[in-house]
């Protein structure tokens, strides 16, 4: 496995970190990871960068969060704070023994964590600063997937090392048309959501944010959604699997929920006043990836999904603590669905109709990317 965690660690120093010498690179991981994190620390002190590594244990942060104060969450805040606004590069590693871990964790604990945790990477961070995530894969992981683990570890790596810059070169006409957009519509089983992106432009991830990526995301006018949205592709958010996820809007906001736990979804739109508004509409078009995992970091980057997220963005757009990726996905086989762009349709059961697009389309992409 060696070799291959040596090429996912130069995807991410050369790449999506794009390290140069004197730079400082936080390796912030979980669980039992020690190949990617030694592949990245090498990597790292090849191209004259100096890591730094904090390795935590998802059991060990549980036991930490169940007995969690006030205090101590602030003073967390204050050290991590401080230790990242040093840091020109940060890392994340999510790896899971157990996906479920934090599942027990009392929610105001976990809710107070978590918008912490979003806090810092909007606060404390150089102008400068590269960030990426990146996923492990884990028996645990294999699981959730569905797979074995030899044949969740080959699907890893696939996804993981694909020709990064050609994906982005190919997206770049989807760009183009988000940034030309005023008004969207969507219409799926359950769906008919309208707003408006007038004015805002859209930004390509194609392995610089996350590992797997392919997606574009963009801001929206935050008091223009109305409509209802049902997500068709469960979510698991702070321990929790959500399904069958409905919310209405009006002028922006939430104004109903329904889930299979409405009560436990409605505090965390409780959260603070920017978290039932949304701050990111996204894209999703890596053909690896075409099914769900119940994992965020790859569901959101199907092709053929979009993700409509509650919640914060930056301190120029919706100011919030919360974060969340929720994702519908257009696929013919999980009910179809369909995006208008100013009135014209625009993709329909998770296939672009404009011929400028259509080079998107999954089974197309695929074969361009594996050509190279």
């Amino acid at each position: 496995m060696s070799q291959r965690m040596d090429a996912i660690a130069d995807v991410i120093t050369s790449h999506s970190l794009k390290i140069i010498p004197g730079d400082k690179v936080l390796i912030d991981a979980t669980d039992d990871c020690d190949d990617l994190i030694i592949a990245v620390v090498k990597s790292t002190q090849a191209k004259g960068g100096l890591p730094f590594v904090l390795h935590q244990s998802s059991r060990v942060r549980r036991a930490w969060l169940m007995g969690i104060t006030d205090e101590q969450l602030a003073s967390w805040y204050g050290s991590m704070y401080q230790l990242r606004k040093e840091m020109d590069c940060i890392l994340t590693i999510r790896s899971q023994n157990n996906g479920f871990e934090l599942a027990d964790v009392p929610q105001e604990a976990i809710r107070k964590f978590a918008g912490m945790g979003i806090s810092l990477g909007k606060n404390a961070r150089k102008p400068t600063l590269r960030t990426s995530l990146i996923r492990y894969p884990t028996e645990s992981f294999a699981q959730q997937c569905g797979m074995s683990t030899d044949a969740c570890e080959e699907y890893f790596f696939k996804v993981c090392t694909l020709n990064y810059p050609l994906l982005h070169q190919e997206m770049e006409p989807l760009k183009a048309a988000l940034d030309r957009a005023s008004q969207v519509r969507i219409l799926s089983p359950g769906t008919d959501i309208s707003f408006s992106v007038e004015g805002i432009q859209c930004s390509i991830s194609a392995g610089t944010w996350n590992i797997p990526d392919g997606e574009t995301a963009m801001k929206i006018v935050r008091e223009s959604v109305n409509g209802i949205i049902s997500y068709n592709v469960p979510s698991n958010h702070q321990g929790f699997v959500f399904r069958d996820i409905k919310l209405t809007f009006k002028r922006g906001q939430v104004v109903g929920i329904e889930a299979n736990d409405a009560k436990r979804m409605e505090a965390i739109l409780d959260t603070d006043e920017g978290a039932r508004y949304i701050g990111e509409f996204a894209i999703g078009v890596n053909p690896y990836l075409r099914r769900p995992i119940i994992d965020t970091l790859f569901d959101e980057k199907m092709a053929g999904s979009l993700h409509f997220t509650p919640g914060g963005t930056d301190k120029e757009g919706n100011d919030s603590s919360v974060h969340w990726d929720i994702v519908q996905t257009h696929m013919p086989e999980y009910g179809g669905g369909e995006i208008y762009l100013d009135g014209n349709l625009w993709r329909k059961d998770g296939l672009f109709v404009d011929e400028p697009l259509k080079r998107l389309n999954p089974d197309t992409l695929l074969e361009i990317l594996q050509k190279g």
